[in-house]
Protein backbone atom coordinates (compact mmCIF):
# COMPACT_ATOMS: atom_id res chain seq x y z
CA UNK A 1 0.00 0.00 0.00
CA UNK A 2 2.61 1.93 0.29
CA UNK A 3 3.66 1.96 -3.27
CA UNK A 4 0.13 2.70 -4.11
CA UNK A 5 0.27 5.82 -1.55
CA UNK A 6 3.69 7.31 -3.49
CA UNK A 7 2.04 6.47 -6.57
CA UNK A 8 -0.74 8.68 -5.72
CA UNK A 9 1.01 11.53 -4.17
CA UNK A 10 3.39 11.51 -6.99
CA UNK A 11 0.46 12.28 -9.28
CA UNK A 12 -0.94 14.74 -6.57
CA UNK A 13 3.18 16.29 -7.04
CA UNK A 14 2.38 16.45 -10.72
CA UNK A 15 -0.85 18.51 -11.06
CA UNK A 16 0.61 20.68 -8.55
CA UNK A 17 3.57 21.26 -10.45
CA UNK A 18 1.64 22.45 -13.91
CA UNK A 19 1.41 26.19 -13.66
CA UNK A 20 -1.99 27.29 -14.18
CA UNK A 21 -2.84 28.78 -17.21
CA UNK A 22 -2.42 32.78 -17.61
CA UNK A 23 -5.02 35.06 -19.18
CA UNK A 24 -3.97 35.95 -22.50
CA UNK A 25 -3.84 39.45 -23.19
CA UNK A 26 -5.32 40.57 -26.83
CA UNK A 27 -3.01 42.77 -28.64
CA UNK A 28 -5.13 45.46 -29.86
CA UNK A 29 -4.66 47.11 -33.25
CA UNK A 30 -2.54 50.12 -33.68
CA UNK A 31 -4.56 52.21 -36.02
CA UNK A 32 -1.83 54.58 -35.85
CA UNK A 33 0.80 52.75 -37.90
CA UNK A 34 -2.25 52.24 -40.56
CA UNK A 35 -1.26 53.68 -44.21
CA UNK A 36 -3.99 56.34 -44.94
CA UNK A 37 -3.65 55.89 -48.68
CA UNK A 38 -3.90 52.37 -48.62
CA UNK A 39 -7.28 53.27 -46.95
CA UNK A 40 -8.51 55.88 -49.72
CA UNK A 41 -7.44 52.97 -52.08
CA UNK A 42 -10.15 50.33 -50.81
CA UNK A 43 -12.66 53.02 -50.20
CA UNK A 44 -12.27 54.81 -53.82
CA UNK A 45 -12.30 51.19 -55.47
CA UNK A 46 -15.32 49.97 -53.44
CA UNK A 47 -17.11 52.36 -54.89
CA UNK A 48 -16.46 51.55 -58.75
CA UNK A 49 -16.13 55.46 -59.79
CA UNK A 50 -12.85 56.07 -58.43
CA UNK A 51 -11.24 52.78 -59.91
CA UNK A 52 -8.20 55.35 -61.09
CA UNK A 53 -7.44 56.75 -57.92
CA UNK A 54 -7.34 53.74 -56.59
CA UNK A 55 -4.94 52.31 -58.81
CA UNK A 56 -2.79 54.99 -58.16
CA UNK A 57 -3.17 55.40 -54.60
CA UNK A 58 -2.89 52.07 -54.45
CA UNK A 59 0.42 51.58 -55.61
CA UNK A 60 1.54 54.93 -53.61
CA UNK A 61 0.27 52.95 -50.72
CA UNK A 62 2.74 50.18 -51.32
CA UNK A 63 5.52 51.97 -52.05
CA UNK A 64 5.00 53.32 -49.13
CA UNK A 65 4.46 50.53 -46.50
CA UNK A 66 7.63 49.07 -48.32
CA UNK A 67 9.74 51.84 -47.33
CA UNK A 68 8.39 52.46 -43.94
CA UNK A 69 7.25 49.29 -42.75
CA UNK A 70 3.56 50.47 -41.39
CA UNK A 71 0.37 47.95 -42.02
CA UNK A 72 -1.98 48.19 -44.81
CA UNK A 73 -0.61 46.19 -47.12
CA UNK A 74 -3.67 44.00 -48.31
CA UNK A 75 -5.99 47.25 -48.03
CA UNK A 76 -3.23 48.34 -50.80
CA UNK A 77 -3.52 45.65 -52.58
CA UNK A 78 -7.22 44.84 -52.60
CA UNK A 79 -8.11 48.18 -53.43
CA UNK A 80 -5.13 48.30 -56.58
CA UNK A 81 -6.51 44.88 -57.52
CA UNK A 82 -10.18 45.96 -57.78
CA UNK A 83 -9.31 48.75 -59.49
CA UNK A 84 -7.65 47.24 -62.41
CA UNK A 85 -10.78 44.89 -62.30
CA UNK A 86 -13.24 48.25 -62.59
CA UNK A 87 -11.34 49.70 -65.50
CA UNK A 88 -11.04 46.75 -67.39
CA UNK A 89 -14.78 46.28 -67.00
CA UNK A 90 -15.57 50.10 -68.28
CA UNK A 91 -13.22 49.22 -71.09
CA UNK A 92 -14.63 46.44 -72.12
CA UNK A 93 -18.37 47.61 -71.33
CA UNK A 94 -16.63 50.98 -74.19
CA UNK A 95 -15.47 48.84 -76.34
CA UNK A 96 -18.85 46.20 -76.83
CA UNK A 97 -20.74 49.73 -76.67
CA UNK A 98 -18.63 50.62 -79.81
CA UNK A 99 -19.20 47.45 -81.44
CA UNK A 100 -22.59 47.34 -81.28
CA UNK A 101 -23.27 50.73 -82.44
CA UNK A 102 -20.92 50.17 -85.78
CA UNK A 103 -23.16 46.58 -86.35
CA UNK A 104 -26.78 48.98 -86.22
CA UNK A 105 -25.32 51.94 -88.22
CA UNK A 106 -23.71 49.41 -90.60
CA UNK A 107 -27.69 47.75 -90.93
CA UNK A 108 -26.02 44.20 -89.92
CA UNK A 109 -29.07 44.21 -87.53
CA UNK A 110 -31.40 44.84 -91.22
CA UNK A 111 -31.73 48.30 -90.17
CA UNK A 112 -31.32 50.95 -92.37
CA UNK A 113 -29.86 54.07 -91.31
CA UNK A 114 -31.68 56.93 -90.98
CA UNK A 115 -34.69 54.86 -92.70
CA UNK A 116 -38.07 54.29 -90.59
CA UNK A 117 -37.07 50.66 -89.08
CA UNK A 118 -34.44 52.63 -87.80
CA UNK A 119 -36.76 55.24 -86.03
CA UNK A 120 -39.06 52.83 -84.15
CA UNK A 121 -35.98 50.44 -83.07
CA UNK A 122 -34.46 53.48 -80.88
CA UNK A 123 -38.12 54.32 -80.07
CA UNK A 124 -38.37 50.84 -78.50
CA UNK A 125 -41.01 49.27 -80.69
CA UNK A 126 -43.91 51.60 -79.14
CA UNK A 127 -46.86 50.53 -81.08
CA UNK A 128 -45.71 47.96 -83.28
CA UNK A 129 -47.67 49.29 -86.41
CA UNK A 130 -46.83 46.37 -88.80
CA UNK A 131 -49.50 46.52 -90.94
CA UNK A 132 -49.43 50.21 -92.14
CA UNK A 133 -46.63 49.96 -94.59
Amino acid sequence: MAEKKSEAEANTEAVQETPTALPVEKKKFDWTSLNTLAVVSLASAISGIGALIAVITGHIALKQIKASGESGRTLALTGTVLGYVHLAGWIIFGILGVITKVLILSGAFGLQPMGPEYFEFERGFGGMHFGDR
